[in-house]
């Protein structure tokens, strides 16, 4: 009977385990099915794990630019190159490879020059090959991979003639006459105008007084682009077609009495010849299948497996304002035929001269729509019929000024982006809070539903390698507060490995490939952000309020501290909010419960209207207004519209504006009061911060750090970056708040906290400089914890035990913890005084360029910069210390911590021959708590610093003396190399290199304090 039972339970696990495969197979394929957006949804929502946390999976790890130079790569550098990336701990990359973008090979440009020839042409057969090789490779090595659509930055070229597919302007020329007249006129085709087309012909009555026309050219010559009418323009009468007055190319007509003007309108086109019609959906896909739907041919099974994304930079190329149907899509878009205000585009005005303001609004709005939704929009469509997603950088920056961007929503062209992508810099330490547009990028995601925030990170165009992971880390950490979760490390260049060390480089960019002195210690960097990354992809983003401002909102750098430059309200400090565009107010928008609401879960307990003109569309205004009397809080500015935005029905939309003005606003925008409308409320004349005092909103975090909230279920996740001690506050209650620290990967209980009156959390915090933790909050509140500590300086947690915490004190002095149930512990702590190295440190310099190493002996630490010995000064590459310490047997049993001092710029430490792994950014510690002996220790470090100073140094020697391989200029001055990433001159100042110290062995005392006695 025994064995009858176990061979049923085998039958049981056998058929379970045979269902479970069937279940299996079928969710696999309907992952295949499905495609990887909603498999990456789904993800973005599962738990946080603690062990994904600390080593992170390899879909969250962060990727790089993997820039080519003019197809000057072979199999060996690829292979190797993508080898490196995955050792180091890149998730994946982005493919480019730029031609006649600023690569010239004489530095004409401006910045440095590429010094060699094309090896594949773009889209030839070996270059395919070398793609398909990539992607073949990335395949095995498990990474992942996107391709920019171009072979240039900036715009979407290729290496073939587009011919009258290529971006198209509009051009006019024209004539006067004094009617009564018969004329004829043969229309010739401009024979410097490329594939130019006529677009209209028409006679205009002029109104102003016959002596202020001027001279006129015909209608052959002299021709000009677009132009807006001045305040003197010359009024525009009676329009007529003349299309049908044409015969075989003459224009034959009878004038009648009065001054007309007589317009020749025609599109040519302009731009480099590679260059592709961005406004026409079918010039666009004619380009997607010259180029990308000839990879999806060479990835075969690897489309959408490993080659995930296709991808276009921020807009730089040309500037067209005019295509082949645009008559069609003005018509379409804007609901009125063109013809009759396009005087306007030729400077002529209407007499009423609003309608002038309203038609080019309506003009340029239509060429933003049709770049937005004939291009971009309709690439992403190609690439989800392929099983492919879409990013690009498509939301800015921009030239505003262009006819493209003039009257364009920033946030519409981000949202129509599977994964929408934004860039910072990071020249100087200026940068940090100014040069980003991040914030607005992931604004985007927030309210287009889309999980993935990508960004083009650490660009710069300052010296070249002169970057290193702890001068990065605040750059990184602002941007994942502003709402990055996809690093795209800008940029690991391909250079040939001919070449030589530093290497040949791309102008722009922190450089991170194996040839970067530090690479092989950045492995600890890249954990950081995917750590980052794992966890602000999880649950949604907290905002408190969403605001509309503009139906044309754009910002080519900031951090959303206002919401516009002259806003009359003002984002309240530990508050988050989104921008709003007008499709998303008008389409996604709702109310449940009181509460706004988007259909991806993102929710919002009011909306702000703070308009930045009196403008406003008549279909945004009267969502508003429904979604009040529905049940929504609204908050009023000061600015009130007066008119609708467009010409069509503009009459009676300015009516409807001025009445639903007056029912939300009322009579006095300043007047404060409070009001209802149906089942929703209106403030007007209050500022936020006494509108959520109303409403009883609390700051969702309160400390002197930056922070981002993202929530699942009910899970609380907040990054926390700043410097310093603080008590900080947190918008939860009745959980039990956890320090994840991404730098270590150790998670931890707060040493204490405590609940506030109104419902929230507050733990002490502790930040080195340039710090970062994650406050999470997943379980309920032990019912008896610490809620205060007080004493020199907080405690490290290391253990909970079932009535009893265990605590690392560092500090010497008196202790005071309280508990819950107001039990008082009070301590006294002696911890044994820290031990400096102060003895003579033996150092093997390794030159970075593969020269032979040498010895020195430091007396006491200094930097390599300041030594007197040209091979140290000038020196570039690893440079390992050893010390010998004794110590004594209680020492050894203690808890001890190596405090590094100064580093500059990222080093590695061994204790007794025990390696203790990277040390990269502060605190510059590590523990090294059971690797210490009683008596003679050794203790080695190993420190690396920038290229910088030995190309410094070459820059003073001849040339046949050179040891650094590079196409960066080394010159004696900057005389002509002016800016820093042209050149290194003999004459620029050294980087601060070397270990500086003080190194010591910091010692602790270990502690179990309970939480149930009285006294300790």
């Amino acid at each position: 009977m025994k064995q009858k039972t176990n061979y049923l339970k085998f039958f049981k696990y056998r058929l379970n385990a045979f269902l479970a495969g069937l279940i299996l197979i079928a969710l696999s394929g309907y992952c295949c099915i499905t495609g990887e957006k909603e498999t990456s949804e789904k993800y973005l929502e599962a738990n946080i794990s603690e062990n994904d946390f600390c080593n992170v999976p390899q879909v969250d790890k962060p990727w790089v630019y993997y820039w080519w130079l003019k197809g000057n790569v072979t199999k060996e550098l690829i292979a190797r190159d993508l080898r490196e990336m995955q050792k180091i701990g890149i998730g994946g990359f982005l493919l480019l490879d730029s031609r006649g973008y600023y690569d010239d090979y004489y530095g004409k440009t401006g910045h440095i020059p590429v010094p060699l020839d094309i090896k594949y042409e773009f889209m030839s057969p070996g270059w395919r090959e070398m793609v398909k090789f990539t992607m073949q490779e990335a395949n095995r090595l498990g990474l992942k991979m996107s391709i920019n659509l171009a072979n240039t930055g900036g715009s979407l070229r290729g290496p073939w003639n587009m011919k009258e597919d290529g971006p198209k302007q509009l051009i006019w020329a024209d004539t006067t006459i004094l009617g009564p007249k018969k004329i004829s006129i043969q229309l010739e085709k401009p024979f410097d105008k490329k594939y130019f087309k006529d677009v209209a012909l028409m006679a205009v009555e002029i109104k102003s007084d016959v002596k202020s026309l001027g001279k006129s050219a015909g209608l052959n010559l002299n021709w000009n682009t677009v132009s807006i009418p001045a305040e003197n323009a010359n009024i525009a009468g009676e329009i007529i077609d003349l299309s049908n007055k044409i015969t075989n190319g003459e224009l034959n007509w009878e004038i009648p009495e009065g001054n007309w003007r007589l317009l020749r309108f025609g599109h040519h086109v302009i731009g480099d010849e590679g260059s592709v019609d961005i406004f026409n959906a079918e010039a666009v896909t004619k380009y997607f299948n010259l180029m990308g739907a000839e990879i999806l041919k060479d990835a075969g099974p690897l489309a959408g497996k490993t080659l995930t994304y296709f991808y276009n930079v921020s807009w730089e190329g040309s500037q067209p304002d005019w295509t082949v149907n645009f008559k069609k899509e003005f018509k379409k878009n804007r609901g009125y035929d063109i013809s009759q205000f396009m005087p306007i585009l030729a400077g002529m005005s209407k007499a009423d001269r609003s309608i002038n303001e309203r038609f080019l609004r309506d003009y340029f709005r239509t060429i933003s729509d049709c770049f937005k939704h004939n291009c971009y929009e309709t690439i992403g469509e190609l690439c989800h019929s392929n099983g492919m997603q879409w990013h690009s950088e498509n939301g800015g920056p921009w030239p505003r000024n262009a006819s493209m961007f003039k009257e364009a929503d920033q946030l519409t062209f981000w949202g129509i982006n599977d994964m929408p992508q934004g860039e910072f810099w990071c020249n100087s330490i200026n940068d940090l809070q100014q040069r980003s547009n991040v914030k607005y990028a992931a604004n985007a995601a927030h309210i287009y539903g889309r999980p993935l925030v990508s960004v083009e990170a650490f660009t710069h165009m300052t010296k070249h390698w002169t970057m290193y992971p702890s001068y990065l880390k605040p750059f990184a950490d602002i941007n994942f507060i502003d709402g990055a979760n996809f690093f795209i490390w800008h940029t690991f260049t391909a250079s040939p490995l001919e070449v030589g060390k530093p290497g040949y480089e791309y102008f722009a960019g922190t450089h991170i490939n194996p040839n970067v002195t530090w690479f092989n210690k950045a492995g600890d960097f890249f954990k950081y952000l995917g750590r980052c990354q794992y966890m602000l992809r999880k649950g949604k983003y907290v905002a408190d309020y969403c605001c509309y401002v503009s139906d044309k909102n754009y910002v080519s750098w900031g951090r959303g501290k206002k919401w516009t430059a002259d806003s009359s309200l003002t984002p309240v400090k530990g508050t988050s909010y989104d921008l709003l565009n007008s499709e998303v107010l008008t389409d996604r928008l709702s109310v449940e419960d009181g509460k706004l609401v988007l259909p991806d879960g993102v929710g919002y307990s009011l909306l702000v209207i703070d308009l930045d003109e009196p403008v406003i569309p008549i279909r945004v205004l009267q969502k508003i207004n429904e979604l009040v009397k529905d049940g929504a809080t609204l908050v009023l500015g000061k600015m009130v519209p007066t008119r609708a935005t467009g010409l069509d029905n503009y009459q009676e939309n300015d009516i409807e504006v001025k009445r639903l003005a007056e029912e939300l606003w009322g009579n006095n925008s300043d007047q404060r009061q409070i009001r209802s409308l149906k089942k929703g409320k209106v403030y007007t004349g209050y500022n936020l911060e006494e509108v959520l005092s109303d409403l009883n909103i609390h700051a969702d975090f309160e400390g002197p750090f930056e922070y981002i909230h993202r929530k699942l279920d009910i899970k609380d996740v907040y990054f926390v970056s700043g410097e310093g001690k603080a008590e900080c506050t947190f918008r939860v209650e009745g959980m039990k708040p956890e320090i994840w620290n991404p730098v270590t990967g150790q998670i931890i209980d707060a040493i204490s906290y405590y609940y506030t009156k109104d419902g929230r959390t507050t733990i002490p915090m502790d930040l080195p400089e340039n710090g970062s933790v994650f406050v999470v909050f997943r379980e309920k509140a032990d019912k008896n914890h610490f809620v205060s500590i007080d004493g020199p300086e907080y405690p490290e947690f290391t253990e909970k035990k079932e009535d009893s915490t265990e605590f690392i004190f560092w500090e010497s002095g008196n202790y005071n913890l309280k508990t819950t149930n107001g039990n008082s512990k009070k301590l006294s702590i002696r911890v044994d005084p820290s031990l400096e190295l102060t003895s003579a440190w033996n150092i093997t310099f390794l030159p970075a360029t593969g020269v032979q190493s040498f010895d020195a002996s430091f007396d006491k630490l200094t930097l390599w910069n300041d030594n007197s010995d040209p091979k140290i000064k000038y020196f570039s590459g690893t440079a390992i210390y050893k010390n010998i310490f004794n110590l004594n047997e209680d020492q050894v049993k203690k808890p001890a911590n190596l405090k590094l001092g100064t580093v500059h710029n990222i080093s590695r430490v061994w204790i007794n021959g025990k390696d203790k792994g990277i040390v990269w950014t502060a605190p510059w510690s590590v523990d090294i708590t059971g690797a210490l002996k009683e008596g003679e220790n050794e203790l080695k470090i190993e420190v690396t610093n920038c290229w910088a100073n030995r190309l410094i140094g070459d820059a003073g020697l001849p040339e046949n003396k050179w040891t650094t391989q590079t196409n960066v200029h080394r010159v004696l001055d900057r005389s002509k190399y002016k800016s820093g990433h042209q050149a290194f001159a003999a004459t620029d100042m050294l980087m601060p290199s070397g270990l500086v110290g003080p190194v010591q062995i910091k010692f602790g005392e270990k502690r179990s304090v309970s939480l149930n006695k009285a006294s300790l």
